[in-house]
């Protein structure tokens, strides 16, 4: 992925930004998979569940933490264009 975003003839600076790139990308598809299968293991009507509505929590953080080095992460790439 990150080859295809640098381009054919790019340098080592663009490569390293597409690559930080595609992995951010690459941890927020894990991120997503994760918080679909605890969305589907929870039962929201039942108010017992305060740990897994934590853990949900904790998810949606560590998803806008990962939208934020991505964001960055573009935007380094973007530069070095």
């Amino acid at each position: 992925m990150a080859l295809e975003l640098a381009g054919e003839y790019a340098t080592e600076d663009r490569l390293i930004s597409a690559a930080h790139f595609a992995s951010a990308q690459m941890e927020l598809f894990r991120i997503r998979a994760i918080r679909s299968d605890q969305y589907a293991k929870v039962d929201l009507f039942n108010t017992n569940n305060l740990k897994e509505l934590k853990r949900l929590a904790a998810i949606d953080r560590y998803e806008r933490y990962a939208l934020t080095k991505r964001r960055r992460a573009s935007k380094q790439l973007q530069s070095k264009g």
